[in-house]
């Protein structure tokens, strides 16, 4: 196993630019101060960039008057007037209260360490009463008081901001992050906070700023489930720290514990110690698969808001997994796992020892590295097709939101993670993995994947199945 991750790490470096559903990981993560802000026309800059592309960036806007504004960010390498990499637009109501402007890059390649140099500019609406967050904390960006060549004169070491990329390693990265805003009034820590879709295999550490009423230390513990309030708890770390009455950082050590990737991990925070007058930030939101509850009853409680301020480090991916092939002999339909659990029970004789294995597999990836796509996974809706059933597995965005809407499918998880084909063909060096659909003969819907052409082509010219062309490209054995 660790020659086929070193062969791995070795793919991930030739298709860390290749297309396809690659996930970015959090690269710059500057505090949102929530008020006040900066005219548009200053810019900013990172000096060191942390990642190997630019996927999106996060800024805050408000203006003097309400109305709608088409922005443009454009970015720099080395200097405001240094070679064009790129450049991205936000049109939306802009207004008195700072709220979120997304401009996504896709993907822009720069090398790491690069100078990365970024400029505004307001291209509709009126562009005068514009401002954007100035952040709340010294971080790794530089606010300039102009866009004047090469870099004009520096004005704040900071400014809100939130960017995301493929990481320079696979190694560890910021795998969650809902930015702060330290503006927020902030929630009691007696509620709850879970995170949908962990993009990690592991938990290092996990970072929530807190306040109180009254100055004066506390201890904590932080709780992570799997699943729900109620789950397995996957593990606790403690602090104890001097609470002050404004926003200040309390970082959780977790020691990489593992957990499986694509999953929902429920976060319950307990104050063993000290005063109760205790807040949390609840976050400059909305945020993608952060959702704060009322209060921590199972099984996740009712939803409060679509944010809570807090960022969780872990590895990306840990390891090649097997994916294997096995037979339903009475069914005869095929299904495929990578998880440890079901393959061990499989070969141990479950369901009556009717799944055998068919001797077919290939290799794919735990965890979400660059160039590689979710596989969602699907089981038939229970007695849609009478007594039988069937799993489906798609690595393509819109065919799994599309099967999400199917009522004869129920989505179960994210199975593994895969690089996917450009055009129907793998990059050099790896697999194509074939699929093919039984064309219901059975009385259900049944796919079946294979890494074997001869395979793929008995099937679909003798034996009547359909034929799908590529869908994943897997990793060769060694």
């Amino acid at each position: 196993m660790d020659r086929i991750i070193a062969l791995v790490r070795a793919f991930v470096a030739a298709l860390l630019f290749a297309s396809g559903a690659s996930q970015a990981a959090t690269l710059v993560d500057c505090v949102f101060d929530g008020s006040g802000g900066n005219f548009v026309t200053r810019g900013f800059y990172i000096e060191n960039y942390p990642g190997r592309t630019l996927k999106t960036v996060t800024l805050a806007h408000q203006a003097t008057t309400t109305g709608e504004r088409t922005i443009t960010l454009t970015a720099r390498l080395n200097a405001y007037n240094g070679p064009f990499l790129g450049v991205a637009s936000v049109t939306r109501i802009v207004t008195p209260t700072a709220s979120k402007s997304v401009f996504v890059f896709d993907d822009i390649p720069i090398t790491p360490d690069a100078r990365v140099t970024f400029t505004q500019n307001v291209i509709s609406g009126t562009p005068d009463d514009v401002f954007y967050d100035v952040g709340g904390e010294p971080c790794d960006v530089q606010m300039t008081n102009d866009t004047t060549a090469p870099l004009s004169t520096p004005l704040i070491p900071r400014a809100g901001v939130h960017i995301t990329g493929d990481p320079v390693t696979t190694a560890s990265a910021i795998i969650t992050y809902c930015p702060f805003n330290l503006d927020s009034s902030g929630d009691f820590t007696d509620r709850g906070f879970y995170v949908s879709n962990y993009r990690g295999t592991t938990i290092a550490t996990a970072t929530i700023y807190h306040k109180a009423t009254t100055s004066g230390n506390r201890s904590f513990t932080l709780v992570a489930r799997s699943g729900a309030y109620d789950g397995p708890i996957l593990g606790t770390a403690g602090v104890t720290r001097n609470i002050t009455t404004g926003w200040t950082a309390t970082t959780f050590d977790f020691g990489g514990i593992p957990v499986p990737a694509g999953s929902t991990i429920a976060f319950q925070q307990v104050l063993t110690g000290g005063d109760p007058s205790v807040y949390f930030n609840t976050g400059f939101g909305p945020c993608d698969d952060v959702t704060e509850t009322d209060g921590t009853d199972p099984p996740l409680d009712h939803f409060r808001r679509n944010s809570a301020g807090v960022e969780i480090t872990g590895k990306v991916s840990t390891a090649a997994v097997v994916v294997v092939e096995y037979h339903h002999t009475v069914f005869d339909h095929y299904f495929m796992t990578a998880d440890p659990a079901e393959i061990a029970g499989l070969d141990g004789g479950a369901y009556g020892g009717v799944f055998v294995r068919t001797g077919q597999q290939f290799i794919a990836r735990d965890g979400p590295v660059p160039g590689t796509a979710d596989v969602c996974r699907f089981f038939t809706t229970p007695g849609h097709f009478g007594l039988k059933s069937s799993h489906f597995y798609t690595a393509n965005v819109d065919e799994c939101a599309g099967v999400k809407l199917n009522p004869d499918w129920i989505y179960e998880k994210i199975a593994f993670f895969i690089f996917v084909p450009s055009g129907g063909v793998c990059s050099p060096g790896l697999l194509p993995v074939y699929r093919m659909y039984n064309n219901g003969m059975t009385g259900a819907p049944n796919h079946r994947f294979t890494t074997s052409l001869a395979i793929y082509t008995q099937f679909t010219t003798t034996l009547g199945w359909a034929p799908e062309g590529v869908r994943f490209c897997a990793i060769p054995p060694v």
